[in-house]
């Protein structure tokens, strides 16, 4: 009787307190955005205090070592549920079917909608007619130039260069040699840095990276040599990283250069003059409007322990507020229905965002690496003689194409 009564006595207490709520679900997810700023940590925050079905673990890894650390998780089969992967790198993983296609959640999903992205960044998570990836942020290249030294050599700051005519022109009147200046900076470095800040100019002349050997990419890459031979860009261009040509910029020795949205920030912060930025300019008698594609985009590993949880968190940093915050670090908005109201740099983000829409992706190709560095010898042998212009690129065009024979852009 007394056991009876005890478990009798247990059943009420346990019915009093009610049922035991449901813990939620651990997403786990891998982001390389160390500043704190970033509106990754806000989601995360946002999202974990707006419902209680799961819950965002998420783990800071670095830049560079985040290829190796999922090409490892793959291998083991001990993936995380959520990765931002910076987007040239989506066909690698895509094309061995190490991601989730994505394609029917996709059209099932009431925040995603494929028209209101803009074409590059959309174009980036795609494989074979089927979605892989959604685009968190993107970047793209435009001219920044200094409108102190425009004025100081009889140019017009509000006139910049629009055609390559032009910005050979203006190169040439802003070098002066007896101060350490030049005309016009670039990154010409072996790595995809230098393949980034060429592919605009190809695509500009009409050329493609499927047809190297073409008159038009020849002219894209014997623009870049010509600034070299001519004295009005540095042999140094060989070198320099992204972040070095900008410091050439700030530091006074460079009067125009290439610059992607990231660089907003320290410019703001440290140039000690007027500085402007403009569309990159065009080949005469082209008049292709292009520009390279660079930013992240979510993934989730095909064999993620909860893909529910990793897209409803994609979904949730889809909405366009969360998005908008990505600019207070210089990242552009991948959405076209995105409005940043009262934007830092006003002027930098309704360029950046004009361009963006001519942005394109790098490849996408599971073998991309290899066609840049294809891309990046011909570069290098060109502006430092080796080689003329026609026969580095007739070399890269013989690695490329036995590549894309087989799997086309």
């Amino acid at each position: 009787m007394a056991r009876r009564a005890m478990l009798a006595l247990a059943g009420l207490l346990l019915f009093a307190a009610g049922p035991v709520a449901a813990q939620p679900k651990t997403v786990s997810l891998w982001h390389v955005f160390s500043l704190e700023t970033d509106m990754i940590y806000g989601g995360i925050k946002s999202f974990n205090e707006s419902q209680t079905s799961y819950r965002i673990d998420a783990r800071l890894v670095p830049a560079g070592q985040l290829l190796t650390e999922l090409i490892k998780a793959v291998a083991t089969g001990s993936v995380p549920d959520l990765v931002t992967l910076d987007n040239p790198n989506v066909a690698s993983f895509a094309a061995q079917s190490a991601l989730l296609d994505l394609t029917d959640r996709i059209k099932q999903s009431g925040a995603i909608k494929p028209e209101v992205y803009f074409k590059g960044p959309w174009a980036s998570g795609q494989w074979q007619g089927r979605s892989y990836a959604i685009p968190r942020d993107a970047n793209t290249l435009v001219l920044c130039y200094n409108a102190d030294m425009f004025r100081a050599k009889g140019l017009d700051p509000d006139k910049p260069p629009r055609t390559w005519s032009e910005l050979v022109s203006a190169a040439a009147k802003l070098t002066d040699p007896a101060k350490s200046v030049y005309g016009f900076g670039f990154s010409a470095v072996q790595g995809e840095e230098g393949v980034f800040q060429w592919l605009p100019f190809l695509y500009q002349a009409g050329g493609s990276i499927d047809h190297l050997e073409t008159p038009e990419a020849v002219s894209s890459l014997q623009l870049l040599v010509d600034f070299v031979k001519s004295g009005a860009a540095s042999l140094d261009v060989i070198n320099e990283k992204q972040y070095e040509v900008t410091n050439t910029f700030m530091a006074g020795n460079a009067a125009i250069v290439p610059c992607g949205p990231w660089e907003l920030p320290r410019l703001q912060k440290e140039a000690k003059f007027e500085w402007r930025l403009a569309l990159l300019p065009v080949k005469d008698g082209k008049n292709i409007q292009a520009s390279s594609l660079g930013g992240y985009d979510w993934v989730i590993p095909k064999d993620a322990a909860d893909a529910d949880g990793a897209f409803k968190f994609i979904e949730f940093m889809a909405d366009p507020k969360i998005v908008a915050e990505g600019w207070k670090t210089g990242r552009l908005p991948p959405r076209t229905d995105v409005i940043v109201a009262d934007p830092q740099w006003p002027q930098a983000y309704a360029m950046y965002h004009q361009q963006l829409a001519t942005a394109r992706a790098r490849g996408p190709h599971p073998q991309w690496p290899e066609l840049s560095r294809a891309m990046q010898t011909a570069e290098q042998e060109a502006i430092t003689g080796r080689r003329s212009v026609s026969e580095a690129l007739a070399d890269a065009a013989k690695k490329i194409q036995p590549i894309l024979a087989k799997t086309p852009l």
